[in-house]
C-alpha cells in the first residue's frame, strides 16, 4: 500500500545517514512510486510487478537479476512468501525480516516485532526501525529520523498552483483538501455522516474545499456532495482534482490541512508537514497508525467513546462488524474536538 511504502522510507533515510557512501535500493509495487519520486537518500527505484507474486517461475528469473547487483544487505519490511523467497534465493550474506513462524528461516536476521510502542512513535513506525537495528551498532531509535519526507521539485508546485488558479482559487487562499473516501467501504466514514462533518467544517472554516478522489469514485462523492446543505456545497470544488498521485501530492503541498478518512493521504499530508484531522475506521488498531499526534495531527476512533466495545479485544477483530460499527461514530460525537482542530488552523 502506497501509506507502508511512504513510511517503509525512512529505512532508506536513516541508511543513508548511517551509511552516506552506500547505495540504496528500494523495491516497491510499481503504482506506489510517487511518494518516493525525488528522495534524496534512495539512488534506485526498483519496481516490482504484482504479476510476480502468481508466476513463479518469472520470479526466479527476477531474483536472479537482483543478484547480478551484489547487495550486502537486504531489509524486507513486507515479509511476504515472494520477499521470503527473494531473501531465501538471492544469496545476499545479510537479510533481516518480521518473524513469522513459516518464512523465519528465510532471514539471517528474523526479528520478532513488539505489541506495544516502546518509544511513543506509533507501531508503525517502530516496527519498520526494529528492523535497522542489526546493523547500526548498537543505537536506539531515539537516534534515528522516524518522519517520512516526500520530496517535490519547485516545477511540480507550481504546475499544481496553475490549476489550482484555473479554478478560480489561489493557492494563498490555502484549501482543505477532504480525504472523501478511504481505500474500501470498511475504511470509509458513512456518505450522511461524512456530509454532517463537511457542513460542520463549512460552518466553522472560512477555507474552499477540495476532494481527494479519481474519476471513477466520481458518483460515489457525488452522493455525499448533494447530501451537504448548500452552503457547504458552494464551498467545494467538486471539479478540481489531480490527473495523478503525483499530482495530488503537489495540490496537497497548497493546502492547509487534509481532514477525513484515515489512510494513504493522511501520511502524505504529515510527510509535507501539513497538519491533518483524520478518522479511524473501527477495525484498524490506532496504535499502529495514530503516528505524530499532537496538536498539528488530530483523529478520533470509536473507542475514543465507546471503549467499552474494545475491552480486552482487538481492533482487528471488528473487521467484518466495521459498516455496523461506524453508525455508532456519529459526528457529533467529536464536534468539539474537530472544532478546536479548525480553530487552530484558522
Amino acid at each position: 500500500m502506497i501509506g507502508d511504502v511512504l513510511t517503509s522510507s525512512i529505512l532508506c533515510e536513516n541508511l543513508k545517514r548511517e551509511f552516506p557512501q552506500a547505495t540504496i535500493h528500494y523495491m516497491v509495487h510499481a503504482h506506489t512510486t510517487a511518494v518516493i519520486e525525488n528522495h534524496p537518500a534512495i539512488d534506485r527505484i526498483i519496481r516490482f510487478d504484482p504479476i510476480l507474486r502468481k508466476k513463479k517461475l518469472k520470479l526466479l528469473d527476477f531474483i536472479n537479476t537482483l543478484k547480478k547487483e551484489n547487495y550486502d544487505v537486504l531489509i524486507d519490511a513486507y515479509t511476504k512468501i515472494e520477499t521470503s523467497m527473494i531473501s531465501l534465493l538471492s544469496g545476499i550474506p545479510k537479510t533481516i525480516g518480521f518473524h513469522k513462524n513459516y518464512s523465519a528461516f528465510a532471514y539471517t536476521h528474523p526479528v520478532k516485532r513488539w505489541t506495544e510502542s516502546k518509544y511513543g512513535f506509533g507501531l508503525a513506525i517502530e516496527h519498520r526501525l526494529q528492523l535497522l537495528l542489526p546493523i547500526l551498532n548498537g543505537k536506539t531509535m531515539n537516534d534515528l529520523t522516524h518522519k517520512p519526507a516526500i520530496y517535490l521539485t519547485p516545477e511540480e508546485r507550481e504546475k499544481a498552483a496553475d490549476l489550482i488558479r484555473q479554478h478560480g482559487l489561489t493557492p494563498e487562499s490555502r484549501p482543505l483538501m477532504i480525504s472523501i473516501l478511504g481505500s474500501g467501504a470498511n475504511k470509509s466514514y458513512p456518505a450522511p455522516y461524512m456530509a454532517t462533518f463537511l457542513d460542520q467544517i463549512a460552518a466553522t472554516s472560512q477555507h474552499p474545499m477540495l476532494f481527494n478522489y479519481i474519476p471513477k469514485q466520481y458518483e460515489e462523492v457525488k452522493k455525499i456532495y448533494d447530501l451537504c446543505q448548500p452552503e457547504t456545497q458552494q464551498r467545494i470544488h467538486l471539479d478540481l482534482f489531480a490527473d495523478s498521485l503525483r499530482g495530488f501530492i503537489a495540490f496537497l503541498s497548497h493546502c492547509r490541512a487534509l481532514i477525513g478518512n484515515e489512510g494513504g493521504a493522511v501520511n502524505m499530508a504529515k510527510a509535507l508537514d501539513l497538519p491533518t484531522f483524520s478518522i479511524f475506521s473501527p477495525w484498524i488498531p490506532r496504535g499502529d497508525w495514530a503516528i505524530f499526534e499532537d496538536e498539528k495531527n488530530k483523529s478520533v476512533h470509536l473507542e475514543d467513546y465507546l471503549p467499552e466495545i474494545y475491552k480486552d479485544k482487538p481492533a482487528k477483530q471488528f473487521k467484518n462488524e466495521s459498516l455496523k460499527l461506524y453508525q455508532e461514530l456519529k459526528p457529533e460525537l467529536f464536534r468539539d474536538v474537530l472544532n478546536e482542530f479548525l480553530e487552530e488552523i484558522s
